[in-house]
């Protein structure tokens, strides 16, 4: 683990307890010299302030951000190389690479110091549940597209965290039983991990009858936890789950606190607001979208960027007695997974590493419908005609990534339909997993 890191834990330690004025001085000190250096280094934001007629000197406060127009994945996309900083390499640039749960696949890179703040705000997340670092703690995400392969440098950075990696993108209740037993046997007292791998995870400990009463923490990602899920995994588990609600690229990263009234976001790393359809400010308490300004990020200045997620913001003094505004009635986060006939799960993060998607430029979004548990199609939204080549390489990563049990096929769509509630889901499935 990098100093930085130790250093920033210790510091959000600190400052999520500073009075909420005191936390919005702070934003704005950083907001007027990242809007300053995003205009002096960054030759997309220096020809669209030119075009707004913005003078970088008038930000003095987060609220003057609002002069700037919100900007899109696909604008971000667009002008990848010009976004970027002319002093890039100075501010130790670390790839960030998602398609959130949306399937429009993004590739953004993060400062050092923007990196630690990621990391280092998730821990103090965890300190709740009397985490710190150093601990050991197992995970239960991510993976690659071969089961059981852990990459080198996770490898490594496991081993500096003093983390157990269990990979989630392909479960099993045998892959499941192995990871419990281990856990069992060493006795580890943290547990992250998807919102959907925990589930199965405290089903098995149910089915199986194992006692887990050893473990202090609980910490969930990634997906939605639903109130009833939440029961479950705590009653099986016997202790209070902390659920983190983040979105990577913009740098935003929540957590809940013990009163369980909403996401306590991190003022230290970004600046969050709720607009409407037409991007105008919503009072407190009202939902809208979700806006966010990574503060910290000097390498690739992300300002004011729509996340595609819904919630609400809350400037309501918490009972736990922090100063950080609240993220309230939150309605993205929905990623699910697949399932194959050999009764794995593929948790839909899985997609987001899959060089064949988030590589492709002529990609805008896609969308996953599993027909069966042998066949899955990937709608794809294009800008442009994609060639055999492209296609196909999605196709043989994915049957690769799934031991060639489901067949793919690819189609290209004028839309993607939205939910009922007006939002893109990535994957949908057809039938019961009974």
């Amino acid at each position: 683990m990098r100093t930085t890191v130790v250093d920033t834990f210790h510091r959000c330690l600190r400052t999520q307890w500073k009075t909420q004025q005191e936390l919005t001085q702070d934003q704005n000190a950083a907001m007027q010299e990242l809007v300053g250096h995003a205009y002096a280094m960054s030759p997309y934001y220096h020809a669209l302030f030119a075009e707004h007629g913005i003078d970088p000197a008038s930000v003095h406060t987060v609220d003057d951000v609002k002069k700037i127009p919100i900007q899109s994945k696909k604008a971000l996309r667009a002008n990848f190389e010009k976004v970027k900083t002319t002093d890039f390499e100075r501010h130790a640039p670390r790839v960030t690479r998602t398609s959130g749960s949306t399937g429009e696949p993004f590739t953004v890179y993060h400062s050092g110091i923007a990196h630690s703040y990621l990391r280092a705000l998730n821990f103090v997340a965890w300190n709740q549940s009397g985490y710190m670092l150093g601990d050991r703690y197992a995970t239960f995400s991510g993976g690659s597209l071969t089961p059981d392969s852990i990459g080198f440098k996770q490898t490594v950075y496991s081993y500096l965290l003093n983390s157990i990696p269990l990979p989630s993108y392909h479960l099993s209740k045998d892959r499941f039983l192995r990871y419990l037993h281990r856990l069992r046997r060493e006795k580890v007292n943290y547990i992250y991990g998807y919102a959907s791998a925990l589930v199965d995870f405290a089903k098995t400990i149910q089915h199986e009858q194992l006692d887990f009463s050893f473990v202090r923490g609980i910490f969930s990602s990634s997906d939605m936890l639903y109130p009833q899920q939440r029961k479950l995994i705590e009653q099986l588990v016997g202790t209070k789950i902390i659920d983190i609600y983040g979105n990577p690229e913009s740098g935003l990263l929540s957590y809940e606190c013990g009163e369980h009234q909403g996401f306590h976001y991190g003022m230290q790393n970004c600046y969050v607001e709720i607009v409407d359809a037409e991007g105008k400010s919503l009072p407190d308490g009202t939902v809208g979208k979700v806006i966010v300004t990574s503060l910290n990020n000097k390498c690739f200045p992300i300002i004011r960027y729509d996340t595609g997620d819904e919630a609400s913001l809350s400037r309501e003094q918490c009972p736990c007695g922090r100063g950080l505004l609240t993220i309230k009635n939150l309605g993205g986060r929905s990623r699910d997974y697949i399932v194959l006939s050999d009764g794995r799960h593929i948790h839909g993060a899985f997609f987001n590493h899959l060089h064949s998607l988030y590589a492709a430029d002529w990609l805008e979004r896609y969308h996953i419908a599993q027909q069966s548990k042998t066949h899955l199609t990937i709608q794809c939204l294009v800008s442009r005609q994609p060639s055999d080549v492209e296609l196909n390489s999605i196709t043989q990563e994915i049957r690769k990534g799934t031991r060639n049990l489901v067949d793919v096929e690819v189609q290209l769509v004028e839309s993607i339909p939205m939910t009922t509630m007006g939002k893109y889901k990535l994957i949908t499935r057809e039938f019961s997993e009974e």
